[in-house]
Parts: C-alpha cells; sequence; structure tokens
C-alpha cells in the first residue's frame, strides 16, 4: 500500500478515474472464506454503503440518501435545536464536568440521526456499534455479533414494501456516527486548549470544524498511473491522507468534507450543527478546561475520541 501525505496528489487520486472505492464488502468475504464465517448480512449492508462504491449503485443509493436529507431538513433544525437546548441546559453550568463525546456530541448526533431516519433504540446502537467494522483490529467475536445484529435488522424489514430504502437509511445513519461525534467532540476540544483562560464569548470560533476524525481515505489503481514522481501500479492500494498537520488551513478545510462523487451527504447537516453549537456557545460566560482525551485504538479509518473531558468554570 501507498501513502499519499500531499494535499493536491491525494485530491488528484480521489478525484481521478483512475481509481475506484476499497471495497469493504470483497474484504469480509476473504474474511468469510478464510475464518468460515458467514458474514452475509455485513457484506449486503457494505454493498449498499456509497462510500466503498462505485458506478450506477453509487448513484442510485445516493439519490435516495439526498431526498431524504433535503425533505427532512426542517425535522433536522428542529431536532439539532431542540436537543441543544436540553444539552446546555442539563449539562452546561459552573463546576461541571463533562465528557464531550458521550455527553454531549453522541447525544446530538442521536437526535439528528433519529430526525432524518426515526428508529427504535436498538437500531440507534447498530448505528454507534457499524463503524467500528471497519477496523483492522476488531476481533472476530465481535464483528460476528455486529453481523447478527444487522441480519436482525434486515430480516424485521424483509419483505417490507420499503425494505430497501430501510436498508439505505441505516447506511445514511452509520455513514455520520462517527465523523460527526468524533469530529464535534475534537474540534471543541482544540479549541478549548487552545484558550485555557477564555470565556467562551470571547474566543474567536471557526466557521466550520477546525478538526477532524476522518483523516484519510483509501483507493484501489485500476491502471498504471503517475503524479508528481509518483508511480502508482494497477491493483495497488492508495492511502490518501485528506486531513494532516502538515497541511496548509486551507488545505485542511477544503478537504474537510470530501471530494467529487464521494463528497459527504451529510455536510449541510453537519455545518448547521457547528453553527447552531457555536452560536450557544459563543453566549456562554463559561470557561472551559480541559481535563484529559482518550483516544480509541480502532483508529482505521477514524480518529475517533473515546472520552473528552472538560471541567467548566
Amino acid at each position: 500500500m501507498k501513502l499519499v501525505n500531499d494535499a493536491q496528489i491525494a485530491k488528484a487520486i480521489i478525484l481521478s478515474p483512475d481509481f475506484k472505492t476499497y471495497s469493504m464488502a470483497e474484504r469480509y468475504r476473504e474474511l468469510s472464506r478464510r475464518a468460515g464465517i458467514d458474514f452475509s448480512a455485513v457484506i449486503k449492508f457494505l454493498e449498499w454503503l456509497p462510500v466503498f462504491i462505485d458506478g450506477e449503485d453509487h448513484q442510485r443509493i445516493r439519490k435516495v440518501m439526498g431526498k431524504q436529507i433535503s425533505r427532512t431538513k426542517e425535522d433536522q433544525n428542529a431536532a439539532i435545536q431542540k436537543s441543544l437546548d436540553n444539552l446546555f441546559y442539563r449539562c452546561f453550568r459552573p463546576a461541571a464536568e463533562i465528557d464531550l463525546v458521550a455527553d454531549f456530541a453522541q447525544p446530538l448526533w442521536r437526535s439528528i440521526s433519529a430526525s432524518v431516519a426515526p428508529r427504535d433504540e436498538r437500531t440507534l446502537e447498530l448505528v454507534d456499534e457499524i463503524p467500528a467494522l471497519f477496523s483492522p483490529i476488531l476481533s472476530i467475536r465481535e464483528r460476528a455479533k455486529i453481523n447478527e445484529k444487522i441480519e436482525a435488522f434486515l430480516r424485521s424489514n424483509s419483505g417490507a414494501e420499503d425494505e430497501d430504502e430501510s436498508l439505505i437509511l441505516l447506511c445514511l445513519a452509520s455513514l455520520g456516527a462517527r465523523p460527526f461525534v468524533g469530529s464535534l467532540g475534537l474540534s471543541l476540544y482544540e479549541v478549548f486548549r487552545s484558550n485555557p483562560n477564555l470565556p467562551m464569548h470571547e474566543l474567536s470560533w471557526p466557521g466550520t470544524f477546525p478538526s477532524s476524525s476522518l483523516t484519510f481515505v483509501d483507493r484501489m489503481c485500476q491502471a498504471t498511473a503517475g503524479y508528481s514522481g509518483l508511480t502508482v501500479e494497477k491493483g495497488e492500494r492508495v492511502r490518501c491522507i485528506t486531513q494532516s498537520p502538515s497541511y496548509s488551513i486551507d488545505e485542511n478545510r477544503r478537504a474537510l468534507f470530501g471530494f467529487g462523487a464521494h463528497t459527504c451527504l451529510g455536510k449541510s447537516v453537519s455545518e448547521r450543527a457547528w453553527s447552531l453549537v457555536v452560536d450557544k456557545l459563543s453566549k456562554s460566560d463559561l470557561r472551559a478546561e480541559c481535563v484529559s482525551i482518550e483516544m480509541s485504538l480502532h483508529d482505521d479509518p477514524f480518529k475517533m475520541p473515546v472520552t473528552i473531558e472538560i471541567r467548566l468554570h
């Protein structure tokens, strides 16, 4: 596998027709053959997840997702506002200690995702668990457990008139879980850590997320290609770094939601949420002290915080 840590080359590869998405479904087919375990539910799910597919299926599924996001826009805005009101009332007070992941970012995402694709508590938990399937260090046992839960979801919707749409909506909710939760938590942590002695209303708040939990995407080369002295052979896997301390602020910001046909479908939702979060915080007299941060070992492809503890003064 080649590593590309150059913003311009990474973007060129992501947009090039000489490269295709990395098929996670094919990896699970290989794992199923090797381990003798049935991962058919996971494979079916991954074959409907736009981030890992190309072509007509990719366009069709994104179109359905885009329509759902568009027609639930008012519900999303209401959910964000209501959730923020509740979270600030419960959590943001002097001497309070808050986990920005479990107490803030995750509940906010659950509220948003439920407004896009309404579902029960069991499915909300599945949405939180699905991204672990992408981690190279997740145990076979845990992968099998998630497969069973996806299988139960598929079975509960089998024969329904909207069976395909139910799976698409599960994919849609799962796509945003870690990118939103991780990026929001890390972004707030960065702002607070960089301004330890200032009340929130005096902070210079960025116009969008200053940190991202998704720092790279993988592509497979379909034909030998060259980029600024870099040669990639047919069939070779390339890891394109999209967020890096070595990149300029503008380069990181431009790559925040991806490029081209695979631009993040949740961009508008995420930007609205960030804007409303900032609007709330920028009116507060509280000062945030960063206490601790713990990052997940399952960091492929997400740089995901497990906990981000802050104390309010």
